[in-house]
């Protein structure tokens, strides 16, 4: 069921500049929330890791919540506006918080503005990719996928790189509040977009899906999380591994975003390839990357080592959400819905991480513990995808 009526839908999908940086701009922001913001309360705050790690939980689990129902809350929203409107009302939401830990600078503001604007983006992604998919079909959408994934992936690792310098400044104060002008920015963009996202055609959809992207995207839906997992456990602990290698406090940043420029010559690579679609190959490759690269990752006794981690981390992971994000948008006619739910996996994956963490302090296990049991969960859910696959044929696409 589409969210709006069908009179309010326009015939043309919205153009690809104005989404395009609407996305670069939000993910910037993202960057910062999932990834910086961990730096900024070890070294401002003087969290502990067990504190990083609650509040990567409790952000995760409200992503989750927030994205199941992303399609619910839009309905009731459209009510009332358009999902433009929408849109722009939760990205002017999240900019007035940003300054929030300036103006109040404590532990208590700072869980506030991170917990808020995660339920925020929860509900923002789902919108975007349904107005990024909408009317698009076939090699259409996956060029679209493409783009946008490559938009969102260099947003991401360029807002984290930048913590560096701000640290070095002494100034990594100001890595959340930059959010507010970044925001305002991308709000500039959505003038352009229509009230309503385009029409999407099913039986012209229905041409496009062969019968192998079901199971495909049932095996990429047990992996999806699996990604997240690995980058929910990592996440909060990065800035104490570093720590542990005496690398100078100018390179923590910089070096973490090598598994999100790893994460971006992935999806480059199969946006301008078309031997995986249909074939499960890719998510197994990917499978032993995204675990490969953890376990060299947080065992890391140097540098080198601890960036050829990220490096296998970052392109398994891409390889895992481009297929996961692909096969959701194609079977799922392109709705909030289906971007909901593909939200709520990366949610998933994102407080299971931390709390394996937590359990494993709880039990006053050491990190040894903790990656066993990170490994061991990743072992159980590559099983369960290939079991989910069933080896289906590979198919051609339109």
């Amino acid at each position: 069921m589409s969210v709006s009526t069908p009179a309010a839908h326009t015939s043309q999908p919205v153009r690809a500049l104005p989404i395009a940086a609407v996305t670069f701009f939000c993910s910037l922001g993202t960057g910062i929330l999932w990834n910086s913001i961990y730096f900024v309360a070890e070294s401002i705050y003087s969290f502990t890791q067990t504190e990083s790690m609650l509040l990567a939980f409790v952000n995760g689990v409200l992503y989750t919540i927030v994205a199941l129902n992303a399609g619910r809350i839009v309905r009731a929203l459209e009510r009332h506006m358009s999902p433009r409107t929408a849109l722009a009302c939760i990205l002017a939401a999240q900019a007035l918080l940003a300054p929030i830990v300036l103006v109040v600078p404590t532990v208590e503001a700072l869980w506030v503005c991170a917990v808020t604007m995660t339920a925020l983006g929860a509900l923002q992604w789902p919108i975007v990719q349904h107005y990024l998919v909408s009317g698009r079909h076939g090699a259409q959408m996956r060029n679209a996928i493409g783009w946008w994934n490559a938009s969102w992936m260099s947003a991401t690792a360029i807002g984290l790189a930048l913590t560096g310098p701000l640290e070095a400044a002494g100034l990594l104060e100001y890595a959340i509040p930059a959010m507010l002008p970044v925001l305002l920015l991308a709000m500039c963009f959505l003038p352009t977009f229509p009230a309503y996202p385009a029409r999407h055609d099913p039986d012209a959809q229905a041409a496009h899906v062969p019968s192998s992207y079901a199971p495909l995207l049932r095996s990429a839906r047990v992996l999806h999380p699996m990604g997240y997992l690995v980058i929910g456990a990592l996440s909060p602990v990065l800035p104490y591994l570093f720590h542990g290698l005496n690398i100078d406090a100018a390179w923590h940043a910089p070096i973490s975003s090598t598994w999100h420029v790893a994460r971006l010559l992935a999806v480059l690579f199969l946006w301008q390839t078309v031997f995986w679609h249909g074939r499960g190959g890719t998510l197994f490759v990917a499978g032993v990357l995204l675990s490969g690269g953890f376990a060299l990752t947080a065992t890391s006794a140097n540098e080198m080592t601890l960036v050829v981690g990220l490096v296998a981390l970052g392109l398994g992971q891409g390889a895992i959400y481009y297929n996961a994000i692909y096969y959701a948008m194609a079977v799922g006619s392109a709705e909030v819905e289906a971007g909901g739910t593909h939200e709520a996996l990366v949610g998933i994956g994102y407080f299971s991480g931390p709390m394996i963490g937590l359990l494993a302090a709880a039990a006053g296990a050491g990190t040894p513990v903790f990656i066993a049991l990170v490994l061991g969960v990743l072992l159980m859910g590559g099983i369960y995808a290939c079991f989910r696959m069933r080896a289906s044929a590979p198919s051609s696409v339109g």
